[in-house]
């Protein structure tokens, strides 16, 4: 497992200054900050990047910076408190969330899923463990169900399971053998908060995730409820000629896989949660940041809700998203304690230069890892998401790989 540094609180607020104070006076520091941001303005010129983007150094951010538009249509200029659809990203709360249940004694990851999801008794075989390493063999209900959904409201996280509950869909094989990446999974996992919590999901997260993290511009969008700031950044998707604002979507009320929406800022708090002990204790962070050994003898790089991995040879932990043109990822360097936040509300066809978080990954590393060598072939052979599908750009297409 990747070992991160714990640090009390106290700890975090003295590297926040000390960190600060030595950037202020640090002349390195200042052109690696120049040398960001002459990047950055430069994607942005050549039309290559709408987004924020912040890193951090042991807490303390080193550049932040939010450029471009949150609406094509409006005109709107981003702001760094706007909220931006973290898509996939959206699985690492979610894992949080579930891990506290587990720390707190009130879940164990042996359980069942029909302990708490009694209405699948079909998925018998399936535990709490599968669903979050994503072992489970449940198939996707991403692409499924636009041939049967035919109401003009959302669908939610209740409709999802009574739907699985009535069709009864196979699983691929025996559960806990084969990494197979499914949204379904992490849509059940906040069913599940839901059901041994008896509070919505949305307000579970925001009393014991967002409000201790001090993350308050955050929200899980919930359908019954007024979300009008997660409608302030729009995903647009570049066909060739213009830029189309990505429409409200029937699958925005499915949340767990997705459906967290937050600014870069706050997510550089989120990931506080991996380097000090503010919600875990060491024993469950070193759970969550585990690789899963699978029964068939192979191990895989997904944890609880995070991948464990190496780019060239630095540790990385990390996750990525991308759900209706929004391009979201965070990636967390435990030797550094290094944080690269890339939030991006455009994306284009598979060879559109918008789509290049690898090439800015690529670049931050060069300057915060001089010493460092990361071809950009070895990230860029690690790419997660599904492509814009060129007929139905509101729709991605998977690609052989292992999903978002």
């Amino acid at each position: 497992m990747v070992m991160f540094g714990k640090l009390g609180i106290s700890a975090v607020l003295a590297l926040f200054s000390l960190a600060a104070s030595a950037a202020n006076g640090d002349s390195t520091l200042e052109r690696k900050r120049q040398h960001i941001d002459s990047f950055i303005t430069a994607l942005h010129q050549k039309g290559q990047f709408n987004g924020s983007i912040v890193v951090a150094q042991n807490g303390a951010i080193l550049y932040e910076k939010s450029i471009g538009l949150a609406n094509f249509y409006s005109k709107d200029s981003l702001k760094s408190d706007y909220l931006y659809q973290m898509a996939s990203v959206s699985k690492s709360v979610t894992a949080a969330a579930v891990m506290l249940l587990y720390q707190q004694g009130e879940i164990d990851l042996e359980d069942k899923i029909t302990k708490y999801l009694p209405e699948l008794p079909h998925y018998h075989s399936i535990k709490i463990k599968h669903l979050l390493h994503h072992t489970s063999g449940i198939p996707d209900y991403i692409y499924r169900f636009n041939s049967i959904w035919k109401k003009d409201d959302y669908m939610t996280n209740d409709d999802l399971l009574s739907i699985y509950a009535t069709k009864k869909y196979r699983i691929s094989g025996k559960p806990g053998y084969a990494f197979n990446y499914c949204n379904t999974n992490y849509a059940f996992l906040a069913s599940i908060v839901e059901r041994v919590t008896d509070q919505d999901f949305d307000d579970y997260v925001r009393d014991n995730i967002f409000e201790p993290l001090g993350m308050c511009n955050s929200m899980v969008f919930n359908p019954k409820k007024n979300q009008e700031e997660c409608r302030k950044v729009v995903g647009h998707f570049w066909n060739g000629r213009r830029y189309q604002a990505i429409t409200n979507d029937y699958r925005n009320g499915v949340v767990g896989d997705k459906g967290v929406f937050s600014s870069a800022h706050d997510m550089m708090r989120f990931e506080q949660i991996l380097y000090t002990n503010i919600l875990f204790t060491d024993a469950t962070i070193e759970k969550t940041l585990s690789k899963t050994m699978l029964n068939s003898g192979k191990e895989s790089e997904y944890g609880c809700g995070w991948r464990i991995r190496q780019i060239d040879s630095i540790p990385v932990v990390l996750h990525y998203g991308f759900w209706n043109s929004f391009r979201t990822g965070i990636l967390c360097f435990p030797e550094t304690h290094t944080t690269f936040v890339i939030l991006n509300n455009t994306t284009g066809y598979k060879s559109s230069p918008i789509n290049n978080r690898e090439e800015i990954i690529r670049e931050l590393m060069t300057v915060l890892f001089p010493q460092e060598t990361v071809p950009v072939e070895v990230i860029a052979s690690e790419k997660e998401d599904p492509e814009e599908n060129p007929e139905n750009p509101e729709e991605p297409v998977r690609q052989e790989g292992e999903g978002e």
